[in-house]
């Protein structure tokens, strides 16, 4: 058997994956499911998850841009939050997920896996840029949508992802798309009054609205 014959292809990123490469994706699905809400109100859709396991979004990673911004959007500190900041670190980061699922709250990526660098795509036969690979690996992120999460609305994270825009409206779901103008959202940064606000303010969220969005 050739070797083109025997090269695996990633379900979560299309490309060329060894056994250590799956075996990843495999445990940040896990580490995902554990938050995951029965019903989803809200999915955020990023392009890919942090390069390392240790620092995925649901790992409670010790570093977490991407939550630190939504807790401060979306007002996710609770009173069992602030008891476990003040003993318990990984506690407190926790807390934050398990309030963000409550909220009917879930991220999702476009790729399952973290995309790599042109060099690296290229060792393994692959001559594609992100924007290339994003292209051809959404197709199976409509079908995630349509058929698993079944989300009420849908929010793209980050400005790379405003091709998928245009597809998410050809698969009909343009009315449940939550975006800027005609753009995906920019994440605020966080300390960023003035982005939160905006961001909020695309989401149609607040804080009382956050806090009873579960039972919608």
């Amino acid at each position: 058997m050739g070797a083109a014959e025997t090269i695996l292809r990633c379900d979560g990123c299309g490309l060329p994956a060894s056994a250590e490469h799956i075996a990843a994706r495999l445990e940040r699905l896990e580490l995902a499911t554990r938050f995951r809400p029965v019903h989803i109100n809200l999915l955020f859709v990023a392009l890919q998850p942090s390069a390392a396991l240790e620092d995925d979004f649901y790992c409670s990673p010790e570093s977490a841009p991407l939550l630190d911004s939504l807790e401060q959007a979306l007002q996710l500190s609770t009173s069992e939050d602030a008891v476990a900041r003040s003993g318990d670190d990984h506690q407190a980061r926790t807390a934050r997920l398990l309030e963000f699922q409550r909220r009917g709250y879930y991220l999702a990526y476009v790729s399952e896996c973290p995309l790599p660098a042109g060099s690296d795509s290229a060792q393994a036969g692959e001559n594609r840029d992100t924007a290339s690979l994003l292209l051809s690996i959404a197709p199976t992120l409509l079908k995630r949508i349509q058929f698993n999460y079944k989300p009420k609305q849908v929010a793209l994270l980050g400005t790379e992802l405003h091709p998928l825009v245009e597809m998410l409206k050809q698969a009909g779901m343009g009315g449940i798309l939550l975006l800027d103008g005609e753009a995906p959202l920019t994440l605020p940064d966080p300390g960023d009054e003035a982005s939160m606000a905006r961001f909020r303010s695309r989401l149609g969220v607040g804080t009382t609205r956050a806090a009873s969005s579960s039972g919608m």
